[in-house]
């Protein structure tokens, strides 16, 4: 994986911008000194070579000298090019000429050139720059002199491949300041000297690039590196040649012919190398030559035209240099042919169609601009059409480039109606995922799309070290892997937290990703980190509301549990003293007819308790004056039994006259728990009692026994039920018992006191119960 320019890159990128402003600022200024200069309606360099460097209105005919013909003569005064020793070139000698015609009111200079050994006289017109030659002479050339540096710089700074980027950057660096320059070189010849050099660096870059775009050959690669070695010192010393040799008195015509020739076989050199390798190639390799190979063939053929045609030529070259970038940009973003890994953005596209629009503007201003002369259209005409083709080709250009390269921006809308609507059926993880793979997959042309678990992402190669804590963050990363083959990971979070990682194999050729195609892929793992957690909070419910539901038939299991208990324990007692008295007539002994009435009682408090249990619910309360004496006894007949077998003595310390308004079975039931419980824990030849005494605002019933007493660990569960300290109980005595005295309003409590354990229930001391809660249906 491609970790960034290293900071030797950076600094030499920025050292190239920043002398590239200073040269643009410099070049623009000279350029705009020219204006209002006087020239005879034909350029020549600074040698007096006659250039093809014109625009055509100049002349209306086809002038009959070539390039390199050669100045000899103006107004009758020949061209000096021995001059040149001391630093005054045959070119400026011309600007002198053609000045001092002007000044005298001359409109036609007479100029002399020589062409295969005979000389050709023309009568020129005399012509001042204007706006028109600045705009197509300079403003033009400069501004594709701009791109081409603009697209150099960031495939210097960008690009993994670093042969072919090289390369790449210093064609683009030398074509920069050769259209920069060219004005200059044919006016001011100010910047002759770079002129000359990015000539030549221009044509050994066009070289250098047929040989290591998109990399280098592997067959004799030392062999060709020699080669470009050589070339590379040959044209630094060609350079140093034609601009010392002048100084010297030396010819350089014949030179300079062979650098024309050059550089024009440059072209043909690197398409023909293009084409051969294209031919040669498979694979990826020949997707990537390819992809940028229209520009890279298609210049040197255009220009060889051009050439022949000869006539408005250098109008168009602008327009054919600017193919060079962008090919190699339309390379970049389809195959990514050098490796970068950078993501493709919008502001990056802004330069070619703006660059686009300028030229077709002034183009449009030319044409309006002519019509001006045949037809007399307003001089206001030409420069609103030319902004009006400007905002109309800005306007077009925007959503031609988001077809072309930014197809997620136009499928953002319907993508995310669309998965909204799948996203509301499924409710299964699993289904959730299939959903967003496949809406993916729909848009992006991608090879793979997978749905991670954040289990799953511990295992998966080639992350980042922090790649946990970024995606956590919410920002999306790269694996660690070349440029062709790094995957992406987009985080899927719902309330801060991460819930999925989308894991994104290469585009279709490896072509770049955009910035709109991550602000999709992020509002897409959103969505599904959100619906991510609707399943888990879905299942969540599921398993809250089946608990309840398990909870509610527990509940119900529990409570026809208790009822069944509870009642089953109420029976024990009348058993019990059946039992007693079965015995006893079993042994001859006589019953007592208060036995009998006891035994005729407890079967109409059975009968009572089986028609509460056809309910299957308890009834309120049905409270009358109940003595609570009676009660007592007839609890303690209840357990007479126990009492005979343990030898326990009990004592009844209760006022005849009490009496509270109560159910008298409850009563009975309530002491009768009471009592034996106290006769269990009291233990053989034990004591237990029952009394009542009026305390405040309150009456208080104990029962008490003479045990050792509850446990600290029993106190907080004495009154649940199927809790119990005795072995073989079941725990439900007292729970009953809280039940009747919560029935009532009152209110039951235990304490241990001189030896005793008491269980007071206390009552208001007027003998009326407080209103009654409402019973739960068992």
């Amino acid at each position: 994986m491609n970790a960034g320019p290293s900071p030797s890159v950076r600094l030499v990128t920025a050292v190239l911008a920043v002398a590239a402003l200073v040269l643009a600022g410099a070049a623009t200024h000279g350029a705009w000194r020219t204006l209002g200069t006087p020239f005879p309606s034909l350029l020549v360099d600074p040698y007096g070579a006659f250039s093809s460097f014109y625009l055509p209105h100049w002349n209306e005919q086809r002038l009959p000298v070539r390039h390199p013909n050669p100045v000899v003569s103006c107004e009758g005064t020949p061209i000096d090019a021995t001059a040149a020793r001391s630093g005054v070139f045959p070119g400026q000698q011309l600007q002198d000429c053609v000045r001092r015609a002007h000044e005298a009111g001359r409109s036609h200079v007479t100029l002399e050139f020589l062409r295969r050994g005979a000389r050709v006289t023309l009568e020129q017109p005399v012509r001042l720059f204007g706006s028109e030659e600045l705009l197509f002479l300079f403003v033009i050339y400069a501004g594709v002199g701009g791109f081409l540096l603009w697209s150099g710089l960031l495939v210097l700074l960008l690009a993994s491949r670093r042969d072919g980027a090289v390369a790449y950057g210093v064609l683009c660096i030398s074509s920069f300041v050769f259209l920069l320059t060219l004005f200059d070189y044919h006016t001011r010849a100010t910047y002759m000297p770079l002129f000359i050099v990015s000539r030549l660096g221009t044509a050994v870059g066009c070289i250098w690039l047929g040989y290591a775009f998109p990399e280098r050959p592997v067959r004799f690669r030392r062999f060709w590196r020699a080669g470009l070695g050589g070339l590379c010192a040959a044209a630094a010393s060609v350079a140093v040649w034609l601009l010392v040799a002048p100084h010297l008195g030396l010819e350089t015509g014949w030179m300079r012919a062979r650098v024309n020739d050059f550089s024009q076989g440059s072209l043909v050199i690197c398409g023909t190398s293009i084409l051969a390798r294209l031919r040669g190639s498979t694979g990826r390799q020949r997707a990537e030559l390819l992809s940028a190979a229209w520009g890279l063939a298609l210049l040197p053929v255009l220009v060889a035209v051009g050439v022949l045609y000869g006539r408005g030529f250098y109008l168009l070259i602008p327009c054919l240099i600017a193919t060079l970038p962008l090919s190699i940009g339309y390379g970049l973003i389809r195959h990514n042919v050098l490796a970068v890994t950078a993501v493709l953005t919008r502001r990056l596209m802004a330069v070619p169609v703006v660059l686009a629009a300028l030229l077709a503007s002034a183009f449009t201003w030319r044409g309006a601009h002519r019509l001006l002369a045949t037809y007399g259209v307003p001089e206001v005409l030409p420069v609103i059409a030319a902004v009006a083709a400007f905002v109309l080709l800005v306007l077009l250009g925007r959503p031609l480039v988001n077809r072309l390269f930014f197809p997620a921006s136009l499928q953002f809308r319907p993508t995310l109606e669309q998965l909204s609507d799948e996203l509301a059926a499924p409710r299964e993880p699993g289904a959730i995922r299939d959903t967003l793979e496949r809406v993916v997959l729909r848009w992006l042309p991608t090879r793979r799309v997978q749905v991670l678990d954040t289990k799953e992402l511990e295992a998966l190669p080639h992350l980042p070290p922090d790649a946990t804590r970024q995606l956590c963050a919410g920002a999306h990363l790269w694996t660690q892997e070349g440029a062709w083959q790094r995957r992406l990971l987009v985080p899927m979070r719902s309330l801060g937290e991460l819930r999925g990682v989308l894991l994104l194999a290469p585009k279709h050729g490896s072509a770049l990703y955009t910035s709109e195609d991550l602000e999709l892929l992020h509002t897409i793992a959103s969505l599904g980190g959100v619906g991510l957690h609707n399943t888990q909070v879905l299942h969540e419910l599921d398993v809250l509301r089946q608990a309840q539901v398990d909870a509610a038939h527990d509940e119900k299991r529990l409570a026809l549990a208790m009822l069944s208990a509870e009642i089953s324990h109420e029976i024990a007692y009348p058993l019990n003293f059946f039992r007693h008295l079965l015995r006893q007539g079993g042994s001859g002994r006589s019953i007592d007819s208060e036995d009998v009435e006891i035994g005729r009682e407890e079967i109409e408090r059975l009968e009572r308790m089986l028609v509460s249990l056809r309910r299957l619910s308890l009834p309120l309360p049905k409270l009358e004056p109940v003595p609570v004496l009676p009660r007592a006894r007839r609890a303690l007949d209840l357990i007479r039994d126990q009492l005979q077998e343990r030898r326990l003595s009990c004592t009844i310390d209760v006022p005849p006259e009490l009496t509270l308004l109560a159910e008298p079975d409850a009563m009975v039931q309530l002491f009768a728990n009471l009592l034996r419980n106290a006769a269990q824990a009291a233990g053989d030849a034990g004591q237990l009692g029952v009394r009542a005494w009026a305390e405040g605002a309150e009456r208080v019933l104990e029962v008490w026994d003479s045990g050792p007493g509850i446990p600290e660990s029993a106190r907080d569960t004495l009154f649940d039920p199927w809790v119990t300290t005795k072995q073989g109980g079941l725990g439900l005595g007292l729970a009953v018992t809280q039940r009747i005295v919560r029935r009532f309003g009152w209110n039951i409590s235990v304490h241990r006191e001189d030896g005793r354990t008491c269980f007071r229930v206390r009552t208001p001391l007027d003998g009326n119960a407080r209103t009654p809660p409402p019973q739960e249906e068992a």
